[in-house]
C-alpha cells in the first residue's frame, strides 16, 4: 500500500511538521522550511539541526521532502535571476542533507516563449552546478512535471527525460503530480487511463527516476494546462482515478503527498483519511 502523506505548516520550527503530520494522519511529510513567495534558503544552526533530528527519530523518520521557493527559474534568459536561483536551490538541498531530508521538489521554471531546446543547455549547466556546489550525501532534487501555462518547462515527459539524461546524475529524480499531469493532457480518470499513464511515464522518464507523487485532484479539465488543485473527489479527476492510481502496483511503495485546499488551510485529517479510505478500498 502507498505511503499516505500530506503538506504540512512548519511554522514556528521545521521540526514541529513531524508533530502536525501525526495530528493529521499523514506519513510522508512536505513543507515549505521558507515561505514560498520569498527568495531565500533555510537558515541552520546547531540548534535546530538537533531539534529537527530529535523529532525526526521521535516520529520514526518519515519520508520528509523539502518544496523550494515558487520563485525559482532556471530556464529564463535572464542571467540575475538563474543565478538567484542556483543559489537558493543549493541552499535548500545542502540544508535538506545536513538535516536528513529526503529531498528538494521544485519546479525547473519558464523558458518564456524562447523554447525547450534552446534554454535546456542553460537548464542544465545550472543544475550541475546546484549539485557541485550542495555535495549532497543523500538528499535528492526532484523536477516536478508542470502544468504547461507559460512556456513551462516539464509539462511533457519527454522534457523531463531530456534533463535526467542531460545530466546523468543519480542524485536527480522526479516528483509527479497528479493534477499538473492531467492539465497537461495525461488522462487519469479510469483505472485504464491509469495505466496507460503510468506505461507512458514508466516509458519515457523510467519509474525508476520517480520518488514521490503529488497527490492533486485538477479543478480544470484534461489538457487545460491550469494549476488548480481540487480536494480528491472534487475535482475533474476524480475518485475513481485516484482509487486506480493509489491501487497501481507499480506505484505502490511510493509516498503520495496531498497538496489540496482541504477547508481552506491546505491539507487536514480528513482529506489524508479520503486518500486513505481509496488506497484500502
Amino acid at each position: 500500500m502507498p505511503i499516505i502523506g500530506a503538506h504540512v505548516d512548519s511554522s514556528g520550527g521545521l521540526h514541529l511538521a513531524y508533530e502536525r503530520a501525526k495530528a493529521m494522519g499523514a506519513e510522508a511529510i512536505q513543507a515549505h522550511p521558507t515561505p514560498p513567495g520569498f527568495w531565500g534558503s533555510p537558515k541552520l544552526d546547531e540548534t535546530r539541526i538537533s531539534t529537527f533530528k530529535e523529532a525526526a527519530a521521535k516520529f520514526g523518520r518519515p519520508p520528509f521532502y523539502f518544496h523550494a521557493v515558487y520563485l525559482i527559474n532556471l530556464a529564463g534568459d535572464d542571467p540575475t535571476m538563474r543565478s538567484r536561483s542556483e543559489s537558493t536551490l543549493t541552499g535548500y538541498l545542502r540544508a535538506a542533507d545536513e538535516l536528513g531530508v529526503n529531498g528538494v521538489i521544485f519546479h525547473t521554471g519558464s523558458h518564456k516563449g524562447a523554447g525547450f531546446e534552446a534554454r535546456l543547455p542553460s537548464i542544465l549547466e545550472h543544475i550541475r552546478k546546484v549539485l557541485e556546489r550542495a555535495e549532497p550525501k543523500t538528499a535528492r532534487l526532484l523536477i516536478e512535471n508542470n502544468a504547461g501555462l507559460g512556456g513551462c518547462v516539464g509539462a511533457r515527459f519527454e522534457e523531463i527525460a531530456r534533463m535526467l539524461d542531460g545530466l546523468k546524475d543519480p542524485r536527480v529524480g522526479v516528483c509527479f503530480d497528479t493534477c499538473h499531469a492531467f492539465a497537461s493532457g495525461y488522462d487519469e480518470r479510469t483505472p485504464a487511463d491509469v495505466s496507460r499513464t503510468i506505461d507512458e511515464l514508466d516509458r519515457v522518464i523510467g519509474l525508476k527516476n520517480v520518488e514521490v507523487i503529488h497527490s492533486n485532484d485538477s479543478v480544470t479539465g484534461l489538457g487545460s494546462n491550469r494549476d488548480r488543485h481540487a480536494n480528491i473527489g472534487d475535482g475533474q479527476i476524480g475518485a475513481e482515478g485516484f482509487k486506480a492510481l493509489l491501487h497501481e502496483p507499480r506505484l505502490a511503495k511510493l509516498p503520495f503527498i496531498l497538496e489540496v485546499p482541504g477547508a481552506g488551510n491546505g491539507p487536514d485529517a480528513e482529506q489524508v483519511a479520503v486518500l486513505r479510505g481509496l488506497a484500502t478500498g
